[in-house]
């Protein structure tokens, strides 16, 4: 070592020392290196020393503890091989040899295999110590530092960055980071683009947003983007949200949260362009409309031509008793007018109902009621294909809070149903009882039943059983989507089994029991006898059939009747005659009924007279167009003749009880 050459300088020196002095400096010495020693083996790290040639001469404790060999100077070389890792030897063979020819530090981080055998990342660094007289490398003072947790979680970092970059790169949704910027008083006025991922512009339409405000690309962004990205860098709760950027023209989905230190109002955006898929919600949405607008003109078109036949037969029923035949006509086509407005009234109350524009009239109304009301709609049909229905229900009331007509078309559906697919002379049972909070309505029948896959989709729109023999009646399909959205609507649902094809149905009904008293229930409409009150009546109709024939039904029910076809026909008439009630067609060609309303609103002779629509439309702004027209009332062809009679006569009671 580099100490014993200096004792042996030490000794060769011309100077004569005292033999003690000489001693005293000699174990000086010995302390000063034992100190060295005692040190150097203190600190964690391995220390090594070479001499000018690159030969190792010291080592401390740390090597022996490290690597399992004790300190064999002859066998350093050798010992240093062995440690290090093969895949890492030449590197470090070849940075040793370049220091020692420039004379520059040495560096270099490689692998060393530990007494057990595992391999750790150390970083070799090493000073020359240069000769001040000969200008040549006298040592190298070297040390090992252990850096393979550093090493590691540096490692962990690049490939954890990697993958992010990967991501970042990749992904088909636009992300961004940005900063924002807010003003003295605390409002997010605008932010900054830090970094953006190539699928950016493509997502944005912005190019070169690096480093760029919003404002400056978009002057006028909407600052609804701001007060929200201003949030969540104060708040740092992230948003999920689905918004419009109307200067980029675009819909976005949008998921934004903040990142690194709150300070930095940093915020991280994910987002999605869902302009197309808005675009196609938007058109969808228009389809339903030009859906239900399709089917608001189909059922107007549909009930022109009921009309003049319902006046028809209402006609004929009027006849002489004796008149066999022209009473069983009338009966004929009153019962086909009668379908074909179900029919309507069915497939318009699906439109409305999956649409969401039926208002229930709630009330608190006992089911048994309902039920009977139900029997009693549905048993012209029940006794036609002399079906046997036994109805059992329980004795106490069972309350419900629904709206008791639409209620009603619930059940009288099912009994229908039921009554459809059963071959004649079945039998249907309904049972209506109340049981855990619930109130359950079943409809039992031996019809022809369900397979598997019907049952699925039963209550699905226009699903229908297989036509057989045995079906004489028709429909559209829609019955028992009708009853399923209905019950749904009253916080209810409705089941169906079966056991098989000819096996029969189960259909069951249950309802929120209501714990309240029964509201007013009002007795089923009846036909009203037309009474002795005669009225002075306008009918203006473009429709001359439909025109005459109610003109010569309202005559037959004691009514004077004025008839025009045309809109100012029509108001010259009523201001020369003076009617008592004007019913008119809205679907007038040279003018609307509701403008004609109007009209005759403003001519003072007409000012007492009682309007009357009648249309083919009788959805509810329908309703709301004609009352604010001035219509005291609104009539959906083909118009109900015993209603109308029954209103018919209310005006003239009122008229009387007037004057």
């Amino acid at each position: 070592m580099k100490t014993e050459t200096n004792a042996t300088d030490v000794h060769a020196s011309p100077k004569s020392v005292p033999d003690g002095e000489t001693a005293a400096i000699a174990e000086a010495a010995r302390r000063g290196e034992s100190r060295l020693c005692e040190l150097a083996d203190a600190i964690p790290q391995i220390i090594w020393i070479c001499d000018g040639q690159g030969r190792l001469q010291f080592f401390n404790q740390q090597w022996t503890n490290y690597t399992g060999f004790e300190i064999d100077y002859a066998r350093t070389e050798e010992q240093a091989r062995a440690v290090l890792h093969p895949d890492d030897y030449a590197a470090t063979l070849e940075a040793w040899e370049q220091a020692c020819r420039n004379g520059t530090p040495f560096y270099v981080e490689h692998r060393m295999r530990s007494a057990s055998g595992q391999y750790r990342w150390f970083m070799a660094r090493a000073e020359p110590r240069i000769d001040v007289v000969t200008g040549r490398i006298d040592e190298w003072f070297g040390t090992s530092t252990d850096v393979h947790d550093h090493r590691m979680a540096q490692d962990a970092l690049q490939e954890s960055e990697a993958r992010y970059r990967s991501l970042f790169e990749s992904i088909d949704e636009g992300f961004c980071v940005i900063e924002v910027l807010f003003d003295a008083s605390g409002t997010a006025k605008d932010y900054r683009f830090l970094e953006v991922n190539p699928i950016f512009e493509t997502q944005t339409g912005l190019r070169n947003a690096v480093g760029r405000t919003m404002r400056e690309m978009v002057p006028d962004h909407e600052d609804h983007w701001f007060e929200m990205y201003g949030g969540v860098a104060l708040t740092g709760r992230p948003i999920r949200v689905e918004s419009e950027a109307r200067k980029l023209h675009r819909w976005y989905d949008v998921y934004a949260f903040r990142i690194d230190h709150p300070s930095a109002r940093r915020v991280a955006i994910l987002f999605t362009d869902i302009t197309a898929r808005r675009k196609a919600e938007e058109e969808m949405r228009q389809g339903n409309r030009r859906k239900d607008e399709f089917l608001a003109m189909l059922a107007h078109e549909l009930r022109n031509p009921l009309a003049p036949i319902a006046a028809a037969a209402d006609l004929l029923r009027l006849a002489q008793p004796d008149d066999v035949r022209v009473r069983k006509s009338s009966e004929i086509i009153s019962r086909q007018v009668r379908h074909m407005t179900a029919l309507i009234n069915d497939l318009l109350d699906v439109s409305r109902v999956t649409s969401g524009l039926v208002t229930l009239e709630t009330a608190v109304v006992d089911v048994r009621q309902i039920v009977s009301g139900a029997v009693e709609q549905v048993r012209p049909l029940i006794d036609a294909r002399r079906h046997r229905l036994h109805v059992e229900m329980q004795g106490r009331p069972l309350m419900v809070s629904g709206d008791g007509k639409r209620l009603l078309q619930v059940f009288a559906n099912l009994l229908n149903n039921a009554a459809k697919y059963t071959p004649e002379g079945g039998d249907i049972r309904l049972d209506a009882f109340l049981e855990q909070g619930q109130v359950v309505v079943t409809v039992a029948d031996n019809g022809v039943g369900m397979d598997a896959p019907m049952l699925e989709r039963a209550f699905e729109m226009f699903t229908q059983a297989e036509r057989t023999a045995d079906r004489a009646q028709g429909g559209l399909g829609i019955g028992l989507a009708l009853v399923r959205s209905l019950a749904e609507l009253h916080g209810g649902g409705v089941s169906a089994q079966s056991r098989g094809l000819g096996e029969g149905c189960v259909f069951t009904v249950r309802l929120p029991a209501s714990m309240a008293q029964p509201d007013h229930w009002p007795p089923a409409s009846q036909a009203q006898e037309c009474m002795n009150t005669s009225l002075r009546l306008l009918v203006v109709d473009d429709n001359a059939d439909a025109a005459a024939m109610l003109a010569m039904f309202l005559e037959a029910a004691g009514h004077e009747v004025m008839v025009e076809s045309e809109s100012r026909r029509a108001l010259e008439r009523a201001r020369l005659e003076r009617p008592d009630v004007c019913l008119l067609d809205v679907g007038l060609p040279d003018m609307d009924g509701c403008a004609l309303a109007r009209r005759l609103r403003a001519q003072p002779e007409n000012a007492a007279t009682v309007l009357i629509a009648i249309t083919g439309y009788g959805q509810e702004r329908d309703r709301l167009l004609t009352s604010a027209a001035g219509f005291a009332h609104h009539l959906v062809k083909p118009v109900d003749t015993d209603a109308l009679v029954a209103l018919l006569d209310r005006l003239a009671q009122a008229g009387r009880a007037a004057a």
